[in-house]
């Protein structure tokens, strides 16, 4: 399925696994939770309120802010309204309390994240090659990408490697092709 939070494409299997777990708290607890991942307060916090439930292990505690705060950038990356965001999880089987406190976050947060990336500005690495290989070993059709491009400040030539499904490499390259074309009218004007 697509989900507006995940870019319209698929949720990830470990946010999908990591929010069900989630689904399983009394959503007193998920809302202390939630406020204090938002609230940016140390980690150390969210063992102390897990300390009850199944999830009251390092990794679990860790992986429960980790799809918290990814969850809530998402939306406010992908411009998803609260709205949105909780039929979209609804879809996924969180628990209609759970998606209504996400949609409320998201929905708090956004004017703060929209008024720092108006502030911020990013400037956007100049693409000189792509290259493909096959994924790495253990994985099941996947290919690496690797995008070199120039940093826009010093210069310097940089190298990323992208692992993607095979099924998927067209349409990124599409997209890219795309996302050039649109560079280059921008440097014209």
């Amino acid at each position: 399925m697509k989900f507006k939070f995940c870019s319209d494409g698929d949720c990830p299997l470990w946010a999908l696994a990591a929010l069900h777990a989630l689904g399983s708290l009394p959503a007193t607890i998920f809302r202390t939770l939630l406020q204090h991942v938002v609230e940016e307060q140390p980690d150390d916090g969210i063992m102390e309120i897990l300390k009850d439930t199944n999830l009251s292990s390092r990794e679990e505690s860790a992986r429960a802010a980790a799809v918290l705060r990814w969850t809530l950038k998402q939306a406010q990356r992908c411009g998803c309204s609260g709205v949105q965001l909780a039929r979209d999880l609804l879809v996924l089987g969180v628990p209609r309390a759970h998606a209504a406190a996400l949609a409320d976050a998201a929905d708090s947060g956004r004017a703060a994240h929209e008024a720092q990336a108006r502030t911020h500005r990013f400037m956007v690495n100049k693409l000189t090659d792509i290259s493909a290989t096959p994924g790495p070993e253990g994985t099941v059709d996947t290919v690496t990408l690797s995008l070199q491009s120039d940093d826009v400040f010093t210069g310097a030539q940089c190298t990323t490697d992208v692992i993607v499904d095979k099924s998927q490499v067209c349409a990124l390259l599409q997209e890219l092709r795309t996302a050039k074309l649109k560079m280059d009218e921008i440097d014209i004007e």
